[in-house]
């Protein structure tokens, strides 16, 4: 297994696919997002989950299911990893969700672990792991 931290440096394909991902999320660069994804990446947020339906197959899924709700939704909602362990084509990434629900002003800070399956350069699979109740409350 290969432990790295935010500032690591690897050439780990799996890994530098997450961290753009990531990195163009954060700078609401959906087409780059979704262009990271592979045409039947299978996407499932944690059960709980203000915005979880089951599992979605696909980039305009993810896109409809989960991007364009949570901007419409949060004011500067972060994603923030803080390590990355890697195994074979999977990567675990640790870190923090930020962000203002616009309806309550109410902020949230909660954990995450996020566990993605690349294929080559690209993600193909995306699990996440969250403590969803303090996602809800600032939603209250």
């Amino acid at each position: 297994m290969t432990h790295s931290t935010d500032g690591g440096q690897t050439t780990h394909p799996g890994l530098l696919a997450v961290k753009a991902f990531y990195v163009a999320l954060g700078q609401g660069d959906v087409s780059a997002v979704l262009a990271l994804l592979t045409p039947d990446a299978r996407w499932t947020e944690a059960e709980g989950f203000p915005y979880y339906s089951g599992t979605w197959i696909g980039p305009d899924a993810v896109r409809d299911n989960l991007l364009v709700p949570v901007a419409r939704d949060w004011a500067d909602f972060k994603a923030t990893p803080e390590d990355f362990l890697v195994q074979g084509d999977r990567v675990v990434s640790l870190g923090v969700y930020t962000g203002i629900f616009k309806r309550s002003g109410r902020s949230v800070a909660a954990k995450f672990a996020h566990v993605w399956t690349t294929a080559g350069s690209q993600i193909s699979g995306f699990e996440m792991y969250t403590d969803t109740a303090k996602v809800r409350e600032a939603m209250q």
